[in-house]
């Protein structure tokens, strides 16, 4: 879950205030030069705001911050190997500084229009550089301490450094006419004077990466705005360490990033652009895809808990519909109150361990899935599925205590379906995991919403064919409200898209992973993950409303926009 109107970066700011720890500072006269032709070559993320001193104010003053620092979130995040690394880097910072690094003092200091480059990752190395108000700033405590540093000189201008014994931190930083420049190297603070005085050196502007980035990106940067040299970055053992996808290989496979943060209302959107490092020569496997993706979306029903349409091939479909419809089943491990199965082996006849093994009955043949699919696999390769749509939502059962999570998905494919080879199929699948003399899976028909076909027995599975179109539920329900709905296409053509309702889904959330933890052997010193961590966090953004996700992509770029609503 992302964050809030007006606070969505406020995580992004605490930790950026972490990692530099003091020197931003109010802005007054207008720069002469935009920001990132201050910053010397060679940085691997670059961020910049138009007024970061009001989204640090903005997020301090928030009651979102308030709740998350109580939060069982905050508590784990406080203990994960990130946040001590940063909170030591901040303390070495201090001793440097001979300045307490709190909220408050950078708070204090924050300037308006501020840009942080970062040049090494692992060493916290950054350039700070940005608008200030000489008459604001030499009342700040840096200021006052420059006695304790040494002076140094770079194209005429004064800077002032400092090394910590201990840690071998380096402070660096100058006031010079309207900027304050800040760095953990003096190379970098001294580069950024030149740069300023009118030096030929290269700045970051002039690097080949971040000019290609640039054109690709908005031409009207957000509120805040991220560059990012993804090709560097990806192969940084910090980013393999911390990346929690861990898509690494897909990562590496980008050469920069530009995020834009616009903040709107109630409405935050955030817009991405990832250039590949190699571009698509076959633009029709861009193209049609897009098209089945673009045209599923007329079929999202206004009450739902969450959708993702995007690009799929046989064995991704048939994967998704398996295992979300025809034969759900837990693949998490379950310790401690699970009944161990009975192993019968050399004449033993049971135990007393074997109490609900049924003597009267023919024993159910549990056949493999991969076996059993096989049919169905064949009719999903025949049909060549280009595109597939999933709907799913939580409620309450009719007992009012138990929920269900009916689920459906549609799969467009190039050819149209064969309605009865499916249904096979998918007796094939469903009949050795309840029945052994195919009782209740015999297809009914039933004319509701153009007509359907569900299973006649307990397993709840119903299947309709538009054409082109296959559909699977678990919910006759959902499927009827999927039938019936039509809505206008998107404006543009779309590769993906998918939206959470959070003010929908987190209360049944809360019950369901509540219910789940309990089954769990959970630590003593540790929340439950689910229930405890996850749940602080929604808790703490309880007036997000939804988060919506949608993705473009072209020959040479993909586009993403995020957009996250609040309630008002």
């Amino acid at each position: 879950m992302r964050l809030k109107k007006k606070y969505m970066i406020g995580l992004v700011v605490l930790c950026v205030s972490g990692i530099i720890g003091w020197g931003l500072h109010q802005s007054a006269a207008g720069p002469a030069k935009p920001l990132d032709q201050l910053m010397p070559e060679g940085a691997l993320l670059y961020i910049e705001a138009k007024d970061f001193s009001g989204m640090l104010k903005d997020w301090s003053a928030s009651p979102e911050k308030a709740e998350w620092l109580k939060s069982d979130d905050y508590r784990v995040f406080s203990n994960s190997r990130l946040f001590l690394r940063l909170h030591k880097a901040s303390e070495d910072f201090a001793k440097a500084t001979g300045v307490p690094q709190d909220m408050k003092f950078v708070t204090d200091v924050a300037g308006k229009e501020s840009a942080l480059a970062i040049y090494d990752v692992g060493k916290l190395e950054f350039l700070y550089v940005g608008r200030v108000s000489s008459g604001n700033f030499v009342q700040s405590p840096l200021w006052q301490s420059r006695n304790k540093f040494e002076s140094r000189t770079a194209a005429g201008k004064a800077f002032f450094t400092r090394t910590e014994q201990e840690s071998g931190r380096v402070v660096a930083f100058a006031v010079v006419d309207d900027y304050v420049v800040l760095g953990t190297r003096e190379d970098l603070v001294a580069g950024a004077l030149e740069l300023l005085g009118g030096s030929q050196a290269r700045s970051l502007r002039e690097e080949e990466w971040y000019t290609h980035a640039l054109a690709a990106a908005p031409s009207n940067p957000g509120d805040l705005r991220m560059v990012l040299h993804m090709e560097k970055i990806a192969v940084t053992p910090h980013f393999r360490t911390y990346w929690l996808p861990q898509n690494i290989t897909e990562m590496q496979s980008y050469s920069s990033a530009v995020s834009d943060l616009y903040r709107e209302g109630p409405v935050y959107r955030e817009e991405r652009v990832i250039l590949p490092k190699k571009t698509v020569d076959d633009e029709a496997s861009i193209t049609q895809p897009a098209q089945a993706v673009t045209a599923l979306l007329r079929l999202v029903p206004n009450d739902h808990g969450f959708y993702q349409a995007g690009a799929a091939d046989a064995k991704t479909s048939l994967t998704a519909v398996t295992g979300k419809i025809l034969t759900p089943r837990v693949t998490a491990t379950i310790t401690d109150k699970v009944a161990p199965q009975v192993q019968l082996t050399g004449g033993a006849t049971g135990s007393g361990s074997d109490l609900e093994t049924r003597i009267d009955v023919e024993p159910v043949t549990r056949a493999g899935t991969e076996n059993a699919a096989t049919e169905l696999q064949k009719e999903f390769e025949r049909a060549g599925p280009q595109a597939m749509l999933v709907v799913q939502g939580t409620h309450k059962n009719t007992d009012g205590v138990l929920l269900s999570i009916p689920s459906l998905a549609v799969v467009s494919a190039a050819v149209d379906w064969d309605l009865s080879k499916v249904q096979k199929a998918v007796q094939d699948v469903v009949a050795p995991g309840i029945t052994a003399s195919r009782l209740g899976v015999q297809w009914r028909e039933l004319q509701d919403a153009g007509g359907y076909y569900e299973l006649d027995g307990l397993a709840p599975v119903a299947v309709a064919v538009r054409g082109k179109l296959l559909y699977f539920a678990n919910d006759t329900g959902l499927l009827i409200s999927v039938l019936q709905t039509n809505n206008p296409a998107p404006p543009q053509p779309l590769n993906y898209a998918a939206q959470f309702s959070h003010s929908r889904e987190r209360q049944n959330f809360y019950r369901l992973t509540t219910l789940a933890d309990q089954n769990s052997a959970a630590s003593q010193t540790q929340p439950q993950f689910f229930s405890g961590n996850l749940a602080s966090f929604s808790r703490t953004f309880a007036k997000v409303d939804s988060e919506e996700v949608a993705i473009r992509q072209s020959r040479d770029k993909i586009q993403q926009t995020v957009t996250y609503r609040w309630a008002q």
